[in-house]
């Protein structure tokens, strides 16, 4: 347990002996969690959360019914808690297709300390009015907002650099596995899918990115697709050259290839936490709730986090860059289609 600095999502000092892989920060009124990726996902950690929550309002003498909503800390921890779902829902399958490196925003990094957080708000009804008339989702609207800003950045960019190699815009959006699969798991279980643009085709409207992102998410999150895409993740883990090599090396080699890899196949990152219920008697006492996703790197300089609460859409923007371009394009592009926007204290 620690106080709130200003600057969150530090880096955890993983190589100190009984370093913990959580924390918990505080600051007047407000709580917060951070976790190592490795320990649990979003879902996990808001699980924690609201145990966190309920077992503090408990002892300051808030009478609540859990109902069900809520892990308790005197209730037994079931297998299905700690399973690996990685592991139980592994099969032997083609891998998915290679993917050609995404372009990423030109922006120049700031100073260390890097990270700055803008935060906004809408109104759950508005944003749902507007994604129903296009016959999409929440996530699936934001998306293409996203990818259309990304769209118009890149436009602006290459009447600069008229010799960018990299043309296709790509968002990294996490799904939590628990959705899919029957697992009840408490640990990391989220995986990703990459809905992407390619500018080589030419330019989109706002419609065909629409179009694009829905049936690219609808087919990437269908459980075969899915399915295949976590087990070429675990089947690296099988091999028993990996198996048998010592951690600090495993460390070394994973590191390497997220560097070479990973971080050059999306140009930004949007994860939605989705709807926060609370049982009755909490509702009234949470104000808000939000979620700072893994915080950007110097290839993936801009992320998302997205959760509702209470009517309102709470949106988090990573940023390391000199640059709120992006954030000022998706903002004024959700104002214009009549989402009234609001622009919190980002202190």
């Amino acid at each position: 347990i620690q106080a709130e600095e200003e600057i969150p999502c530090t880096a955890f000092a993983v190589n100190r002996k009984n370093e913990p892989l959580y924390r918990v920060i505080i600051k007047g009124n407000r709580i917060s969690v951070e976790f190592i990726h490795i320990l649990t996902d979003g879902g996990g950690g808001l699980e924690y959360l609201k145990s966190l929550l309920y077992t503090y309002l408990t002892l300051t003498g808030n009478h609540i019914d859990p109902s069900g909503d809520i892990l308790l800390p005197e209730t037994p921890v079931s297998d299905e808690e700690y399973e690996d779902g990685y592991i139980k829902f592994f099969q032997k399958l083609p891998p998915p297709v290679k993917l050609v490196k995404a372009w990423f925003l030109p922006f120049k990094l700031k100073e260390r300390p890097r990270l700055s957080v803008i935060r906004a708000e809408v109104k759950v009804d508005e944003i749902l009015e507007v994604s129903r008339k296009y016959k999409v989702s929440l996530t699936e609207y934001f998306v293409s907002v996203y990818l259309f800003s990304l769209q118009k950045i890149y436009d602006s960019a290459k009447k600069i650099n008229r010799k960018e190699k990299r043309k296709v815009l790509r968002i990294e959006v996490p799904v939590d596995m628990r959705k899919i699969l029957p697992s009840r798991t408490m640990r990391n279980f989220s995986l990703f899918v990459l809905p992407e643009i390619d500018l080589r085709l030419g330019t989109y409207t706002f419609e065909e990115i629409l179009r694009t992102v829905h049936h690219q998410l609808q087919i990437s999150t269908e459980i075969k697709q899915i399915t295949r895409f976590l087990s070429s993740n675990v089947a690296y883990e099988k091999l028993l050259i990996v198996r048998i090599l010592p951690l600090f090396i495993k460390k070394i080699i994973i590191a390497a290839i997220y560097r070479k890899l990973a971080s050059k196949r999306w140009t930004g990152m949007v994860t939605n936490l989705g709807l926060v219920n609370m049982p009755e008697g909490m509702e009234d006492l949470v104000d808000s709730f939000e979620i700072i996703p893994t915080p950007p790197n110097k290839k993936v300089k801009v992320c998302n986090g997205l959760v509702s609460y209470k009517g309102k859409l709470r949106m988090c923007f990573c940023n390391i860059t000199q640059s709120n371009e992006l954030e000022r394009q998706i903002l004024i592009h959700l104002s214009n289609a009549g989402i009234h926007v609001k622009i919190l204290n980002n202190k």
